[in-house]
């Protein structure tokens, strides 16, 4: 296999710097200015003999009428603060584009020995843009009819708050003697997200229908979805310490698919269906090339690991036995030593603990076959049905697994594992739908949906074969004798034996319901629901899970409920509508499933002129688990109670808006929209806390009940809620303007607002964007200098924003007891002075800023022909 390790870092620079971007546009502007004055410059009369132009017109085919239109243009973008953070909202880069561009062909009346009755093309985005998109389509009559799709996206993501690990800044690693260092060397905070990555889509679409309006008609199709590119993981340990991965994705489906479709009589068809999806998945993972902070003596670059780690590299990473002069005593020792060159890495102690390399492949292919039988007829009097049967029998392999580590960990110079994997996935579900006009006014409706999943695997991981130095004092990186075999087991495979498993679900939901439209202005509908869900894990998995087991059996749902529906005409320009749900459910698979469930829906629409529109939307969602999960186990005393967990969460949305159109001069549109994502739950949790590094806190510094120390910094405090609040305002206005009819512009403004909260499990964390502002004001305009003929041109301002300090409220420099709580203060306190929280630190918290502005225009040039 290729190895591509340092794509990411190539990749991710890939965006113009300002000056550099203003250059580009300035050339585009330069580019299309001569473009434009050597049009006019070839129309100025001259007294040469004038000779025949030729013919501009594109030739259309007999038979035909032609249509065709493009629009070229560009983009200038002036970018200031984050480019990475404008790259993950936007990522519109400067330069030259195609707009847009459309083909169409049509067969002229009374044509009909055509091979194509109607062509369409369309093309937008290229030249540079993260999203563009192509479309095709084409039919003949009732022969067949065609159409095909290309997109290509490129998703840029580094909000790099997220899984950061808040590293405090200031720290190193000494260079030469411990107690009298030549140099230090920077221990690196992380600047971007762990989970940053920079990947391409490629997604294609085809379909053909063969006899679209016959009794029997033929389709098949097939779709290709491919995405690749590098991203960063916050990986596993690798030798000693934890380490940050790069991956380069590169996984692919295929999907075919192949149908029938026959009817039989008038409104009734019946569809057979074969889809098969092929998915390839060849993601492989390397050591990040930001990892590599320091060299051997003979060049060989190395990674320290422990990326997250809130204190440097230090002598507990050394086989201090095998450092001969370079250790003395815990206070005099020698990690890293100059570097040979100017500007080159510093030099590693061969007795330390780091990696050289890692590689880890796990190549899968699936197999997805699925059989499907479709019907929907409405050839019975008042009667209307549809359903479907699927059934799914699909086969995945991983045939080769390697994992290989390269490096010094004590005694172990490497490790490799292989192995492999099997699964199957059974799936057999059934859809049926059925509604009968029992009246004019009356009407009921059922709706039956049954699925059926089984999925039993072996995974077969080998021991790890290592390759060990000998004892004492020859644990150095650069031992150059005989090595000794010997073997580790790889978490979760018992000893390298094959693991069998296994994954069940049943699912069953029933609605069956009620309407009534006996009044003008009102339709009232009742519908009651029965879910049954059994969920089935580990082996044996057909009895329910043993008393204080949380796998090795099976988790029954009953959930039992029921929806009220409303739709009201108070006039013939006013129309409510609305629903109320309520649901419960016996019992929960996670925490945070809901036990209970309540949803309000309210939509209105009101146009008292025929150009005036008005709309309105209320809709929250409740969710509930106020129980203890284990109840069961600690009634037969086999747990003790952990509870109750309260859990809650609700989504909430309000939103109005309007529309003012009086003519085709002015028009004017407004929307408003306030939403609120609230989660809490009770837990515990673990604070570091240190007199250098203070750990967040509950104001009483209480401990959980029966938690136990587990090490020397960490403790469960507790209990407390865990909780995320996000209240967001969105708003938007626009006013269109045609003074005349040659040109149409607009202006507006869009804002999002977010003033939310959360739970601090990290002294040294931010809100970030839980506490921001995006907006972005536009101006657009085009004039039409000739029919076909347009000038556009475009302004957009984007500007990101986040709020001010914000972090834990409480602290601790020291961890409790559970008879002692620690000394709780504000984490702004005087107390902490000289310590980073939340609350001391930049807004930005452990790392880079990310506010940015941007300054977009787009100009472009429409013609028709």
């Amino acid at each position: 296999m290729m190895k591509k390790t340092g794509w990411f870092s190539w990749l991710s620079n890939q965006r113009p710097s300002p000056p550099v971007a203003w250059r580009i546009a300035e050339g585009t502007g330069i580019a299309m200015f001569l473009m434009i004055t050597g049009v006019a410059a070839a129309q100025i009369p001259t007294p040469v003999a004038p000779v025949p132009a030729p013919s501009t017109a594109p030739v259309v085919p007999n038979g035909y009428t032609l249509h065709e239109t493009v629009e070229m243009g560009g983009h200038m973008a002036n970018i200031t603060g984050s480019g990475a953070m404008y790259d993950t909202l936007i990522n519109m880069q400067s330069g030259p584009r195609v707009l847009g561009e459309t083909f169409e062909l049509h067969a002229l009346p009374g044509k009909k020995q055509t091979l194509v009755d109607s062509l369409k093309a369309f093309t937008t985005g290229f030249g540079g843009d993260p999203n563009n998109f192509s479309t095709l389509e084409f039919y003949k009559g009732k022969l067949y009819e065609f159409s095909g799709t290309f997109r290509r996206d490129r998703q840029y993501f580094d909000y790099n708050l997220l899984g950061n690990p808040n590293i405090p800044s200031g720290q190193s690693i000494p260079i030469g003697p411990s107690n009298a260092p030549t140099g230090s060397l920077a221990w690196p905070q992380a600047q971007q997200s762990p989970f940053l990555y920079n990947t391409v889509r490629r997604m294609t679409d085809t379909s053909l229908t063969i006899f679209p309006l016959s009794k029997v008609t033929y389709r098949v199709g097939y779709s290709q979805n491919v995405m690749e590119g590098p991203s960063l993981s916050p990986g596993e340990s690798v030798g000693a310490y934890d380490a940050l991965l790069e991956e380069y994705q590169r996984n692919s489906t295929d999907d075919f698919v192949g149908a029938i479709d026959w009817k039989p009589a008038r409104n009734t068809k019946l569809t057979f269906e074969e889809v098969v999806d092929h998915i390839k998945e060849d993601s492989y993972f390397s050591l990040a090339p930001g990892s590599f902070l320091a060299q051997e003596a003979d060049g060989t670059s190395v990674s320290l690991g422990n990326w997250d780690s809130l204190t440097p590299y230090g002598i507990s990473a050394c086989n201090t036995g095998s450092m001969g002069s370079a250790y003395t005593n815990a206070t005099a020792y020698t990690i890293l030593s100059a570097p040979q060159t100017p500007g080159g890495r510093p030099i590693i102690n061969p007795a330390c603990n780091v990696a050289t390399s890692y590689l880890r492949s796990q190549p899968t292919r699936i197999l997805y076959p699925t059989e499907i039988f479709r019907f929907q007829s409405s050839s019975i009097k008042n009667v209307a049905m549809n359903g479907d049967v699927r059934y799914t029998n699909a086969n995945m392999n991983l045939p080769n697994y390697y994992e290989n580590f390269q490096g010094l960990d004590g005694t172990i110079r490497s490790t490799t594992f292989t192995g492999k994997a099997t699964a199957r996935r059974e799936v057999t579900a059934v859809d049926y739908g059925i509604d009968w006009d029992a009246s004019e006014k009356v009407s009921f409706s059922d709706q039956f949906e049954y699925s059926n999943v089984q999925q039993p695997g072996t995974a077969n991981i080998s021991k790890g074969i290592t390759a060990n130095t000998p004892a004492n004092p020859n644990e150095t990186i650069n031992y150059s004798g005989p090595l000794t075999p010997g073997t580790v087991t790889v978490e979760g495979s018992p000893n390298g034996t094959p693991l069998p498993d296994y994954f069940g679900q049943k699912l069953l939901t029933n609605d069956l319901t009620a309407t009534w439209d006996g009044w003008s202005g009102a339709t009232l509908s009742l519908t009651y629901r029965y879910r049954l869900q059994t969920i089935g894990q580990g082996i044996p998995h057909s009895e329910p899970l043993a008393v204080g087991e949380d796998t090795n059996g099976t988790v029954t749902i009953h959930e039992n409920g029921g929806i009220f529906n409303v739709a009201l005409r108070p006039s013939s320009r006013w129309d409510v509508n609305g629903s109320l749900e309520l649901l419960y459910a016996d019992n929960a698979f996670t925490p945070v499933n809901a036990r209970q469930t309540q949803q309000y829906r309210v939509h209105t629409m009101f146009k008292p002129k025929p150009w005036m529109t008005f709309t309105g939307a209320f809709n929250d969602r409740e969710r509930h688990n106020n129980t203890n999960n284990n109840q069961s186990a600690v009634a037969a005393g086999d747990v003790a109670y952990a509870g109750p967990i309260g859990h809650v969460d609700h989504s909430r949305v309000v939103s109005i808006g309007g529309q003012l159109v009086p003519n085709d001069r002015y028009g004017f549109d407004f929307n408003y929209a306030y939403s609120d994502v609230y989660a809490s739950t009770n837990i515990c949790y673990d604070a570091a806390a240190t007199s250098t590094l203070p750990g967040a806190a509950s104001a009483s510094g209480t401990a959980c009940p029966g938690a136990t120390v587990r090490g020397t910094t960490y403790y469960e405090f507790g209990p407390v809620r865990d909780f995320m609040d996000a209240p967001t305002q969105y708003g938007s206005v626009a006013l269109s303007i045609s003074p005349i009819n040659r040109i149409h512009s607009s202006i507006g403004y869009r804002i999002s607002s977010v003033s939310g909260s959360r739970f601090f499990n990290d002294a040294r964390d931010v809100n970030g964007s839980l506490v921001s502002t995006y907006q972005s004001p536009y101006v657009r305009v085009a004039w039409t200098v000739r029919k076909g003929w347009i000038w556009r041109a475009e302004y957009n301002f984007y500007g990101y924003g986040e709020g001010g300090p914000s972090g834990a409220p409480f602290c601790s420099t020291s961890n409790p007891t559970p008879s002692s709580p620690a000394p709780v203060v504000p984490c702004n306190s005087p107390t902490l002075a000289g310590l980073q929280t939340g609350l001391t630190i930049s807004p930005a918290g452990e790392t880079a800023p990310r506010n940015f502005h941007a300054n977009n225009v787009t100009l472009g040039m429409h013609y028709e022909f």
